[in-house]
């Protein structure tokens, strides 16, 4: 084998993808990209350690040499803590997937029935449908699809019906605050043992932000979110409560069960994330939910629909395009891509459509776009949509996406 050549060969991919990244516009509601001092401080050398430790305590260590990582990570939790209301916080998940599944299988037991968002976030159904065969009952809760919201008196009937051990809240498609505060009144009159998780991963940054919901103030039991998102943090996944026996109890779940070493390297760039967010926070978040509603305005404008129109289509990064009238949604954003613009399909309640695409504008917003951008932004959209010449398209896209190389979103 000719390693220099492998070497060479490698680098070039690297250099491939990175150059193609920047003649695209990214509208993945699920990436972002963290600024320049949060990158500065991913750690490599933190990446060569082990850092399980037992229960809540960080200090607890079970491999030695940790003294000066347990204390950056205590200093991460303390960030955290203050950032979001919470009395412990647990960054071991990898995922914010793993942090749901984590939450979820900490506090119920075999045979508990749960109420769960019908999308990618239903984790009971997760844990009971696959070779674990974890003995978990599953109930979708009722989706009002024009308000793109839980359907409030169904799921109340529900709790009173079958008296939940947890209702499990957030979504895939998050464009609204949900209601935290109804939900929680219900399940403590219906069972009082009951746990209400909220499941931020996307909306964890509007959040941080104060320009979402407070789900802790609204009666939420625990939070579980990824860190990237809207956060804008290094990937992974954290939980946070201000309970004690569920910090214990999902702890103990997540090591040593579901967690060994939890990739320590990112320690310190999640402290710097949670630094900036106490900086500007309520600065970007408004520049985030702003640029959503201003492409959201300029798509409707040019004949496209959106989910929620008659809300104001979004509170979120997140906006959802219905595009039936130009074909499937898996197939045009596999047309979006070919002119260089990076969306999703979205699937849509049958009330409401049947093809639809989710954007986000939280990784644009970080590198620039303002409300002036918006129509621009939409013109290539559409002309993607519409099947015109991705030749003809791909510079439009690039010459818009080049007008963000150099405003990268930083604070320090």
């Amino acid at each position: 084998m000719n390693c220099d050549a492998k070497l060479q060969q490698l680098n070039g991919l690297l250099n491939t993808h990175h150059q193609y990244r920047q003649t695209c516009l990214n509208l993945i509601a699920s990436e972002n990209t963290p600024s320049p001092m949060v990158e500065a401080l991913l750690d490599e050398r933190l990446a060569r350690r082990y850092g399980n430790y037992i229960g809540i305590d960080v200090y607890r260590r079970h491999y030695k040499g940790n003294r000066h990582i347990a204390e950056i990570e205590a200093f991460t939790h303390e960030l955290a803590k203050e950032l979001f209301g919470a009395a412990y916080v647990d960054f071991r998940p990898l995922s914010g997937n793993i942090a749901g599944l984590a939450a979820t299988f900490a506090l119920c037991e075999p045979g508990d029935t749960l109420l769960e968002v019908n999308d990618g976030h239903r984790y009971a159904y997760k844990l009971a449908s696959s070779p674990l065969r974890v003995n978990l009952n599953s109930i979708p809760i009722p989706w009002d699809g024009p308000r793109s919201n839980i359907a409030l008196p169904e799921t109340l009937a529900l709790i009173e019906k079958h008296r939940p051990r947890v209702v499990n809240v957030g979504s895939g498609v998050f464009l609204f605050p949900q209601p935290v505060r109804e939900l929680k009144t219900a399940m403590r009159r219906a069972n009082p043992d009951s746990y209400l998780i909220y499941d931020a991963a996307h909306v964890m940054g509007l959040i941080a932000g104060g320009r979402f919901q407070s789900p802790f103030d609204e009666g939420a039991d625990i939070i579980i979110s990824s860190t990237h998102k809207t956060l804008a943090g290094p990937q992974g996944g954290m939980i946070l409560t201000n309970d004690n026996s569920i910090a214990e109890r999902i702890a103990q779940t997540l090591y040593p069960l579901l967690m060994s070493n939890h990739h320590l390297s990112r320690l310190p760039a999640l402290a710097g994330t949670f630094l900036e967010w106490m900086a500007y926070g309520q600065e970007h978040a408004d520049a985030i939910v702003a640029n959503a509603k201003a492409l959201a305005q300029a798509l409707a404008h040019r004949g496209v629909p959106l989910l929620a129109a008659e809300l104001g289509f979004t509170a979120s990064h997140t906006l959802i395009p219905i595009v039936d009238s130009y074909g499937e949604g898996g197939e045009l954003a596999a047309q979006l891509e070919t002119c260089h613009i990076i969306a999703g399909a979205a699937g849509l309640p049958p009330d409401v459509g049947t093809s639809g695409l989710r954007l986000g504008v939280q990784e644009v917003t970080r590198w620039g776009m303002t409300p002036a951008d918006a129509p621009d932004i939409a013109d290539c959209i559409l002309a993607a949509l519409t099947g015109e010449n991705p030749d003809i398209v791909k510079p439009k896209v690039a010459q818009v996406a080049r007008r963000f190389d150099t405003v990268r979103w930083t604070l320090f």
